[in-house]
């Protein structure tokens, strides 16, 4: 099985002159009530032959696809679009969940300890595989830095966050902060 993830920023909903076509779209129809800020495509491919495909849809901060702005674990796919992640079931491409998990834009999903770790521009949570918050942490600035550093890293049981400001930030698995300190 392969998984091909597309950044559809130019796919229009209102077009039939659209590169790819999908065949479930999330949300919904009924649901749309804004344009969306960002549109990531999904297709699941056997030796080669498309057998499902979605395009999911986020209507906060845009998002790319990145190295960890997705994870498959078991058969379901967790990607971040916009300020939400969704969950599908990779053998049909059905919804899960979907679920808010920063109030700007969500840029990776990483394993952790059996759960996950969402980083968002403002906070960063841990979740368990059906999407709900074990506990949220926000700093003094946004979690994107102009230096280039790596925002996050998963270190065994730490979590170690810089913020814009370039203040570091050491969490233990519960969240709490373990350390602080401004980098010069």
């Amino acid at each position: 099985m392969e998984i091909e993830i597309i950044n559809e920023e130019n796919f229009d909903l209102n077009s039939v002159d659209n590169n790819r076509i999908y065949g479930k779209v999330y949300p919904t129809d009924s649901e749309l009530e804004f344009n969306p800020t960002t549109k990531h495509g999904i297709r699941v491919l056997q030796n080669g032959i498309e057998q499902n495909n979605a395009l999911i849809l986020g209507f906060s901060g845009a998002t790319g696809i990145y190295e960890n702005s997705y994870f498959i674990k078991n058969g379901v796919i967790f990607i971040c679009c916009s300020n939400e992640i969704y969950s599908l079931k990779l053998e049909d491409l059905s919804l899960n969940w979907k679920s808010e998990f920063d109030i700007a834009t969500c840029f990776g999903i990483y394993e952790f300890e059996g759960d996950f770790v969402t980083h968002g521009e403002l906070q960063v949570n841990r979740i368990d595989k059906n999407g709900n918050i074990k506990w949220t942490f926000g700093a003094r600035d946004i979690f994107v830095n102009p230096d280039g550093k790596t925002e996050i890293k998963i270190i065994k049981n730490r979590i170690k966050l810089i913020d814009w400001q370039g203040y570091k930030y050491e969490l233990n698995a519960d969240g709490k902060l373990l350390s602080e300190m401004k980098t010069t």
